[in-house]
């Protein structure tokens, strides 16, 4: 239990870094902008001094004019009046804008940002809600509810012992769960968990990972048998030869729901049904039955009576587990064996 209240915290404190690593490298993007426009202004006063600043030879020059102008003595006439009001005007304009641009090269601070910093701030935030919304999606209140009831079962004796036959089967497709059925390194889980996989691997909780080939299917039935190379020492489940099927039976099975691992939970039997054309009916699991529980067993006096393979969907219960009895699988394992 410790440890999946554990993967959780880890997943919450890895998204949070991520974000303020990213809300990290917007502002360094906003800054080196206003810093590379504040350069731009910097370039171009040193590329064009003669925009903003007049030269001595340019005073020179308009001195020589002006005495030129005074010896010669000529009265203006209007036009050329209006042409020197406009030059002074020019002249005091440039003047301001210079000004102004000298206080804000001064001043960095004053100048306006392009990209105003509560944007930023709202992007934050935006990014930061969005883990939040994910990690309550897949960590929903009743998979906290499963989460108490497996806490609660895995005290018992007989489930603690269970839980180490059960294990996680990995392909490059996802993942299932599967449990040790014999000495020799045999595991049965679903078919579809398996199957046109190119890589198998079955990892025990405190065994590790091992490398597993699939030696017999029953793509009618969703059942697969893996073989294990150089099995671990673990504990090998009973599968009951002549289970009975009580409406109401409470039974209790293990496996790996969404992103946890080695989930114990309980339930009680619906009934038969047929499905999907299969000769033999399916037994329906009142019980919280998630994604990864594919290939479960399910536990009725010390013995698997069944495997879980899908969920369904009841006017009268909501949703459903749904397994495949277990005579079936003994039935496959007659094949390998």
């Amino acid at each position: 239990m410790f440890r999946q209240y554990l993967s959780i915290l880890y997943i919450t404190i890895y998204d949070t870094l991520l974000i303020s690593h990213f809300y990290c490298k917007l502002m360094n993007i906003y800054e080196r902008c206003v810093h590379m426009n504040h350069d731009e202004h910097k370039d171009e006063d040193k590329i064009n001094p003669k925009k903003h600043f007049p030269t001595a030879e340019n005073d020179i020059e308009a001195e020589e004019f002006a005495s030129n102008d005074a010896l010669e003595e000529h009265e203006l006439t209007q036009e050329e009046i209006e042409q020197e009001e406009f030059r002074q005007l020019v002249l005091e304009a440039q003047q301001e804008a210079l000004a102004k641009e000298a206080f804000l090269r001064n001043n960095p601070k004053a100048r306006k940002r392009r990209v105003p910093r509560w944007i930023v701030w709202l992007m934050a935030l935006v990014l930061l809600f969005q883990p939040v919304a994910f990690i309550f999606d897949i960590y929903s209140l009743p998979a906290i509810d499963f989460l108490k009831t497996s806490a609660k079962l895995s005290k018992r004796d007989d489930i603690a012992k269970w839980k180490q036959s059960v294990a996680v089967v990995l392909t490059e497709d996802g993942k299932g769960t599967g449990f040790s059925v014999s000495s020799d390194g045999l595991i049965v889980t679903n078919n579809h968990v398996v199957e046109n996989t190119k890589q198998i691997t079955v990892s025990f909780e405190e065994q590790g990972r091992f490398a597993a080939s699939l030696v017999a299917q029953d793509s009618v039935n969703d059942l697969a048998i893996l073989q294990i190379k150089d099995p671990p020492d673990v504990p090998t489940l009973k599968l009951a030869e002549s289970p009975i099927y009580v409406p109401d039976t409470k039974v209790r099975f293990i496996g790996n729901p969404l992103n946890f691992f080695g989930i114990a939970n309980e339930g009680t039997l619906i009934g038969e049904s047929n499905w999907a054309g299969r000769d033999v009916p399916i037994i329906l699991l009142n019980a919280p039955v998630y994604r990864g529980n594919s290939g479960s067993p399910v536990f009725q006096n010390n013995e698997v009576i069944g495997v879980v393979f899908a969920i369904t969907e009841l006017d009268s219960y909501g949703k459903v587990g749904m397994f495949i009895r277990s005579n079936e699988v003994l039935e496959l394992l007659k094949e390998v064996e």
